[in-house]
């Protein structure tokens, strides 16, 4: 029998642009109820959950075209951040 326990339905899909200075550029708070998140990036970057947060690059480091998945708490929101490019940063609620 297959466990079908963390199937997870995409909700909504943030996007960020990451950049050298964008460590305090946020997403849209997450909608109540979501405690899950998967992100997916399309050059490496450092990234930051929060009320208000701000990424640098000793936050979280997340590779390349790799989904990831987080819990946060409802009404938090992520930043990121690159070293050296530009990347593309999604971010999607979870639900059950």
């Amino acid at each position: 029998m297959i466990d079908i326990s963390n199937i997870f339905k995409p909700g909504i899909t943030h996007t960020l642009s990451a950049t050298t200075t964008s460590g305090a550029t946020r997403t849209s708070a997450f909608s109540a109820q979501v405690t899950i998140v998967m992100l997916t990036v399309t050059d490496d970057c450092f990234i930051a959950f929060g009320g208000e947060p701000t990424a640098t690059t000793s936050s979280v480091f997340i590779t390349q075209d790799t989904p990831y998945f987080f819990g946060v708490s409802s009404g938090s929101m992520c930043a990121a951040i690159t070293s050296s490019s530009t990347s593309t940063v999604y971010v999607t609620e979870l639900g059950r």
